[in-house]
């Protein structure tokens, strides 16, 4: 069985990572689908779906979907539901899954006039009462609550996200060697592969890989990043001072 742990190489007075709250927006603004038990049933909608923030927590479900059958039938209290989204990195890694979202809630039928040809001729949006939100990561399971997520915002880079950490990936090994100088070196020790995990605007993680253990560590950028067209710069300041860092060295 692998492990895993975290590790940060500065620690600084302002955020160096996103809070709960913002993961959880970044999650729903990006999952493709989500699984719904209602009444016991579980249905896994695989396209057409999304959710959103506003007055009210609201999901979108193709209109012939069971969910959206169950919210229809629901009685004025909605109905029970378990709602439960996987956040899987973009890349190959040991351990995709960076995080598993679960909120539980109380779906109502859709307002009239609720279809969305967005999602599809026939999707529809369902008001959901949020009595629950629970965040699960390798470092544990974080409650959040209902006040944080309207506060919170989805991360600027998380639609970029996994097209950016492909690319980094696929055509810029150099530039993963680079970054991995960054690392404390007592923690590259048996490391057989560095891999690029997640980005946001407050930096970049990386997956170190040994042989039954890995660790992820997260590089800060100098500054937070407001769009997906300032990540080079970000990624640029960090390679700079790789390379400082190896001269130094």
């Amino acid at each position: 069985m692998t492990s895993g742990g975290h590790v940060r190489t500065t620690r600084t007075a302002t955020a160096c990572e996103p809070t709960a709250a913002e993961r959880v927006r970044s999650i729903l603004a990006v999952a493709p689908s989500v699984g719904v038990t209602a009444n016991g049933t579980r249905e896994d909608i695989m396209t057409g779906a999304a959710a959103e923030f506003g007055e009210a927590f609201r999901l979108r479900v193709p209109g012939d979907s069971l969910t959206a059958a169950e919210a229809a039938c629901a009685p004025a209290v909605g109905v029970p539901a378990v709602l439960e989204w996987t956040d899987p990195a973009p890349v190959a890694v040991r351990d995709r899954v960076r995080a598993r979202l679960r909120i539980t809630a109380r779906l109502h039928a859709p307002q009239p006039g609720g279809a969305d040809s967005a999602g599809g001729a026939d999707s529809v949006w369902l008001r959901a009462e949020v009595r629950q939100v629970a965040l699960a990561s390798a470092g544990g399971t974080q409650l959040v609550g209902p006040a944080e997520l309207a506060a919170a915002q989805p991360d600027p880079i998380a639609s970029a996200e996994a097209l950016l950490l492909q690319h980094l990936a696929e055509d810029h090994q150099e530039h993963i060697e680079a970054l991995a100088n960054l690392v404390p070196p007592r923690h590259l020790l048996g490391v057989l592969r560095v891999t690029p995990l997640a980005l946001d605007r407050h930096g970049i993680v990386l997956r170190l890989e040994h042989a039954r253990r890995h660790t992820d560590v997260r590089l800060p950028f100098t500054r937070h990043l407001s769009d997906p067209d300032e990540v080079g710069h970000g990624i640029h300041g960090l390679l700079t001072r790789s390379h400082r860092h190896h001269k130094a060295v």
